[in-house]
Parts: structure tokens; C-alpha cells; sequence
């Protein structure tokens, strides 16, 4: 008697959920995917992905289905997209801004990231804000102040020429480096180890079964999601203390002078800065709660650390092993610096490098809309067509920007003239109106910390090759490894 009540059962759950989702199934029958099982659907196709063969997998996915298909999991409907015709129209589409993102929702809050598309487009002006011109310069100054504390703590390692993870140095030097440019001051030490502790927290969640929503996430770890909790409130803390002290200097119009800055018991010194910071520019619009700012503030750090961090170390590693390309960015900045007394003037073939960098190693690799409305496209191969509301599409920047369709031939080489003369379309910072308003701003601070030490140092191609695998943002199983050898 229970095994056909539970056959009844489930033949019933699968109706329902089949009339549910009819609508959306109507506008999707030119694309191709896989075989979706009664309720269920392709749910394999998710439960056995996992970071490290995520690239395999996808790789396959792509090979069997095409770069523009769908996938059925329960009554959810998903659209991996690789492919740049469809991509261009979607992110240039003013309609379509939702990004879907949840799995941070609990640190990042209602930030410019996550945010409802009413609100973007007023969220995005007050961060590009920040990169006036006239502020960019100090700005500019503030990486070259970091990019001089960088090499200093490579000089061991350019004696001893072991090899090493750049990642351990490079990472806590870019932290340094965002928080003096959102926050305006240097944070405590228990900041900075809650900071980097929860990012991995969140970086372990993705592609976790156990990690698929909150609720499981709150069952299979409560433990973690208890020290989770925790450290938001640690960051969320010193954040609003942050934002108290700026909110009173504005007040007084005093300028920023060396003083003393206690958080629980923690004294830092607060150097005097010619640079606006980012709660700087958001604290003029007077409509943001203490609660907002702090979730601007933790989106910029956890975007700007680990991004950049990620896109300097990949780019250390391919101009290591691609001994041409090292020393044509070496003759170009020593004819620059020569030529312009120190300072980093246009460097196009360096410019061309970093472009190339985050062409085959895009360090958010996932681009995702959440469709509220329907999403009308055109074509060339699977026809026009309209992707429903309700569907979740995720561009693999990965694939999309290695593709020889749209790259050539030697789309899978690491080739920076190709950003030269005839720059091809590049998504890393995605396109339209949610593409990053930091984009100038984070290919400057790149240029200005890798440029010193090319200078410096000769980048040796020692260790294991990167094995790339996909933890929120793209990172590596056995980090970045290489030596280095003082010039």
C-alpha cells in the first residue's frame, strides 16, 4: 500500500509541477538541453558539479548542447549561456537588471550587487562618484604608496628564489589597499582576519549541496553559520564606527588629520589623506542607512580583494611563463619611466596584457540575471525567440570569452596583441548599464602594482601549472606558484 501512495504521490507533484512551469516551457522549445526527468528534471546535472570539475563539466555541457540551452531542476528553469551574440543583448537590455544573487545576501545585504533593479541606477552613480578625475589621481598616488610596500616583502623571496604562493603576499597588500579607498582609514587586525575568514566561508559555500539555500545551509553547518553570524557582526561593528567618525568630520569640516581612531580597544593611527573615499561619497546622499553603508562597504572590499587579488596573480603567472611578453612589458616601462621621470604614463602593450588576463581568466566567471519579465532576442542559429520570466540565466564567462568563434583560431592562447590594434569584446566587466563602475579604476591599480615589480623583478615560470577551479570567484586548488629573481 505505501509504494503506490507514494506512485500517486509523485506522478501528482510531477503534474502540478508540469502546469506550473507550461507557460515558460511554450518559449523555449528551440534550445536544446538535457533529458528532464518527471519533478526531478536534470538535477544529476547540478548535484554531481563541483568546483574542481566545474570546467570539465562545463566544457562537456557546452560540446553536447550548445553555447545557448536550457535545464529544468524541479520547476526551476535555468539557462547557461556561453555564447556572445545573446550575452551582448542581455546585458545591454535596460530591463533586465536583476542579478539573483542570494547566497551572499546575509554579509552584502541590499548593496549595488544585490539590489532591486528600481535602485541600481541611483546605487551606480554614487560609486562612480568616486572615480572623478580629479580624485583618480590621488587615487592613482594611493596604489604606487601600496605598490612601494609590495616589493619590499619580495625581496626574500627574489634571494632565495624558492617557490611560493604570491597569493599569501599579493592578497593581504590589495586588502590593504581597498580599505584605505572605500573606508579612508586602516581597519584593526581582528577586522582584516574576520574579513578574509569570511570570505572563505562563503567561498567553501558555493557549489555545496550542503550550502543549496539557507535553510540547509542553517541544518548540515550550524556551527559555521553560527561563526558566520559572528564575524558579519565583527565587520558590521567596526564598519558603523567607521561611519560615525566620518559622518562627524563632515559635520565639523575638519580635515583628515593624523589621530588617534580606538575600536575595542584596538588604537590605529589614521594618516592624513588627500584621496575621497568611498563612505566619503555615499555619506552625501543622505537617504542611505547605517545599514546600507555598511553593505556598500563590504560589497567594494570583498569585490575589489578578491578580484583584483585574483586577476594580479593570474597575470604574474602567464607573464612568468610567457618569457616574450615579460620582457616586452619590461622594455615599455623602462622607456616610459625614462621617459616620464617615474611616473606610469599610457603603457598600451601592459594595458593589453592585463585585458588578456581577464579574458581567459575572468576572476567572476559567472555573470547571472534573474528574469522578471520576459526577455525578447534574436538569433543567427537557434532563431529569434523570447526567454520567459522567471527563468535564471548564467553567463560562463569562461567559455564564452575562450570561444574560436569569437576569438580565432588561438582563442585558448595567451596572446595580448590581439587587445592591441583591433581589441576584441571583452565581458569581464560585463557590459551595459550593471557593468562595474570600477573598471578604469581597477586596470589602474593592476597596471600601477604589477608595473614595479616587472621592474624589479624577473618573474620565473617554477612550480605546478594553475589547476583553475571556481569557489565564487575563479581561484586555483594549488595556488599560484612561481619564483622570482631580483633584476
Amino acid at each position: 500500500m505505501i509504494l503506490p501512495s507514494i506512485f500517486v504521490c509523485f506522478c501528482l507533484a510531477s503534474a502540478v509541477n508540469y502546469f506550473r512551469t507550461r507557460r515558460q516551457r511554450k518559449f523555449i522549445t528551440n534550445l536544446k538541453g538535457p533529458f528532464s526527468f518527471p519533478l526531478t528534471g536534470a538535477l544529476l546535472k547540478i548535484v554531481l558539479l563541483t568546483p574542481k570539475n566545474f570546467f570539465k563539466r562545463s566544457a562537456d555541457y557546452l560540446g553536447k548542447y550548445g553555447a545557448l540551452t536550457r535545464c529544468w531542476i524541479f520547476d526551476r528553469l535555468f539557462i547557461p549561456v556561453a555564447d556572445l551574440e545573446l550575452a551582448k543583448q542581455l546585458l545591454h537590455s535596460e530591463s533586465h537588471l536583476e542579478t539573483g544573487q542570494k547566497l551572499m545576501s546575509d554579509w552584502l545585504g541590499d548593496s549595488v550587487l544585490m539590489c532591486q533593479q528600481e535602485h541600481w541606477s541611483q546605487r551606480h552613480q554614487q560609486i562612480a562618484a568616486l572615480f572623478k578625475p580629479e580624485n583618480m589621481l590621488q587615487l592613482t598616488k594611493l596604489c604606487q604608496q601600496q605598490a612601494n610596500q609590495l616589493c619590499p616583502q619580495l625581496v626574500q623571496q627574489a634571494e632565495t628564489r624558492e617557490i611560493f604562493d604570491v597569493w599569501q603576499i599579493v592578497s593581504g597588500n590589495v586588502l590593504d589597499l581597498m580599505l584605505a579607498t572605500t573606508c579612508g582609514v586602516q581597519p584593526s587586525v581582528e577586522y582584516k582576519k574576520a574579513f578574509t575568514e569570511l570570505t572563505e566561508l562563503y567561498r567553501n559555500r558555493f557549489l555545496s549541496i550542503k550550502s543549496a539555500n539557507r535553510f540547509t545551509y542553517w541544518l548540515a553547518s550550524p556551527l559555521k553559520r553560527r561563526r558566520q553570524r559572528r564575524l558579519i557582526k565583527v565587520i558590521n561593528a567596526e564598519n558603523k564606527q567607521i561611519v560615525e567618525q566620518c559622518r562627524q568630520q563632515q559635520q565639523t569640516k575638519m580635515p583628515m588629520k593624523s589621530e588617534v581612531f580606538i575600536i575595542d580597544e584596538f588604537v590605529s593611527t589614521t594618516p592624513s589623506r588627500e584621496h575621497q573615499s568611498l563612505l566619503d561619497v555615499l555619506l552625501e546622499y543622505e537617504k542611505l542607512t547605517d545599514e546600507q553603508l555598511c553593505s556598500e562597504l563590504n560589497t567594494c572590499n570583498y569585490l575589489g580583494y578578491t578580484l583584483c587579488s585574483t586577476t594580479l596573480c593570474f597575470a604574474l603567472i602567464l607573464i612568468a611563463r610567457h618569457p616574450a611578453v615579460q620582457q616586452r612589458c619590461l622594455e615599455e616601462l623602462r622607456a616610459s619611466r625614462s621617459a616620464e621621470d617615474g611616473n606610469l604614463p599610457s603603457l598600451p602593450y601592459l594595458d593589453a596584457v592585463l585585458k588578456e588576463v581577464l579574458r581567459l581568466h575572468p576572476p567572476q566567471l559567472i555573470v547571472g540575471r534573474q528574469l522578471s519579465q520576459d526577455f525578447t532576442y534574436t538569433h543567427s542559429l537557434v532563431g529569434d525567440g523570447i526567454l520567459p520570466t522567471g527563468a535564471e540565466i548564467y553567463i560562463n564567462l569562461y567559455e564564452l570569452q575562450r570561444c574560436e568563434q569569437q576569438y580565432g583560431k588561438n582563442a585558448q592562447h595567451f596572446q595580448p596583441e590581439r587587445f592591441m590594434d583591433h581589441p576584441p569584446e571583452l565581458l569581464s566587466f560585463s557590459l551595459g548599464p550593471r557593468s562595474c563602475p570600477a573598471q578604469q579604476f581597477s586596470l589602474s591599480l593592476l597596471k600601477t602594482l604589477l608595473a614595479p615589480l616587472l621592474l624589479q623583478f624577473e618573474l620565473l615560470p617554477h612550480g605546478d601549472a594553475v589547476r583553475p577551479n571556481l569557489r565564487l570567484i575563479l581561484g586555483s586548488q594549488n595556488g599560484f606558484l612561481l619564483a622570482l629573481r631580483q633584476r
